[in-house]
């Protein structure tokens, strides 16, 4: 592997991180794109679904037919809102088995950036993270951009 080029090492990382999370996801009987919107709801708990989508880099409809499958598992519960311009939109709660589980994928995600970090110290960890999120940023803004 050519550790010189940054697609390389995103597309081999995330690659090895969803191959080992997956397994532990499908433990749970979670599809693909649930146990992120569980983990980020745990931060988010009550947003709107817009917002959750964006938050997930998903598009609306990707985000109406994860939730729909959500609500029927019993993870979530949609309830009615009004908005601005009196538009009805939908806040986004947990159900107490959809609570469980985020906390569940948490632990799992959790336990792979610990393995992932293993053999840094805590400055090197701080250090990576602070540079991987500039590369972030600077990719958001081509999206801007574009």
């Amino acid at each position: 592997m050519n550790n010189k080029y940054l697609h390389v090492l995103l597309i081999t990382a995330s690659a090895l991180h969803r191959d080992k999370s997956r397994k532990q996801f499908q433990k749970l009987n979670l599809s693909e794109g649930q146990p992120k919107v569980l983990s980020i709801l745990l931060s988010m708990e009550g947003c709107l679904q817009k917002e959750l989508a964006e938050k997930c880099h998903v598009k609306a409809a990707t985000m109406t037919s994860l939730l729909q499958n959500m609500e029927r598992d019993d993870l979530i519960e949609k309830r009615k809102d009004l908005v601005s311009g009196g538009k009805r939109a939908y806040r986004i709660f947990f159900t107490e088995k959809g609570r469980r589980l985020a906390h569940k994928v948490n632990g799992i995600v959790g336990k792979l950036e610990e393995d992932s970090f293993r053999g840094f110290s805590d400055g090197e960890k701080e250090q990576f993270l602070e540079l991987f999120s500039r590369v972030v940023k600077n990719l958001e803004g081509l999206e801007k951009n574009v």
